[in-house]
């Protein structure tokens, strides 16, 4: 292959990867919402007042509090699968105003089996997300629950 179309290739896959990330991590503006209906799956709304917050992540303005349940953190750290119906939330703040819900649900037995869905703060679907996106991010991490705070998890106490 040429040098010169060799260049054009690894610049057109870098620029790939940045759009990705971008759809990956931006979010709409604030106060856009949209009814719940085109986007809806399986996953459910927790009742994330009996999760355990395992972790926080901060980036910038951005500050994510991690929940799941204590019976999903003890098979993480025993190494087994978690079980079906199992909820990971990253609860979102922006400028520590809450923006939304991303909720994971294990939906089947398999370790791929999970599922996700946008919630916003009043706990309504985000339309018009494409929740395609989540699963294909996560999927880098199938051997750790799908979960990029696996570590997190594990080490909990």
């Amino acid at each position: 292959m040429p040098r010169k179309t060799f260049a054009g290739l690894v610049c057109a896959v870098a620029v790939g990867f940045v759009v990705l990330a971008v759809v990956c991590i931006s979010g709409p503006a604030l106060n856009e919402t949209t009814p719940a209906s085109a986007a809806e799956n399986a996953v459910t709304f927790p009742p994330v007042d009996q999760l355990i917050h395992y972790t926080t992540v901060r980036r910038g303005v951005t500050r994510e509090h991690m929940l799941t349940n204590p019976q999903a953190l003890a098979a993480i750290k025993a190494g087994q699968p978690v079980a079906v119906g199992t909820h990971v939330v990253l609860v979102d703040y922006q400028s520590d105003v809450l923006h939304r819900y991303l909720v994971a649900q294990k939906v089947g037995e398999g370790s791929a089996d999970w599922a996700y869905q946008w919630f916003w703060p009043d706990k309504s679907i985000k339309a018009d997300e494409n929740v395609a996106q989540c699963y294909s991010c996560h999927r880098s991490r199938e051997d750790r629950h799908f979960m990029f705070t696996f570590t997190d998890a594990l080490s909990f106490k």
